[in-house]
């Protein structure tokens, strides 16, 4: 066991770190897309910056589901 928390693991090369670095901002692009998808099409209200949990929140509520600040989910009560 490492104690300080640091890691044992090798580091990783800088073509790694930069073919990490190109498929994380893909990743980014692509779920901008999809999020400027669901407000333009899908008539979701997500804040401009948002991550998969806002997405999330979102088509819960429009199945049906509550989803609370803490992430405590249920179905709606009719």
């Amino acid at each position: 066991m490492t104690s300080g928390g640091s890691s044992s693991g090798r580091l990783p090369t800088w073509k790694e770190r930069e073919n990490n670095k190109r498929r994380e901002r893909r990743r980014r692009v692509i779920a901008a897309k999809i999020y400027a998808g669901l407000r333009a099409m899908g008539n979701y209200k997500l804040p401009k910056h948002c991550d998969n949990n806002e997405v999330l929140k979102a088509l819960c509520s429009e199945a049906g589901w509550i989803v609370e600040e803490d992430g405590t989910t249920y179905r709606k009560v009719s």
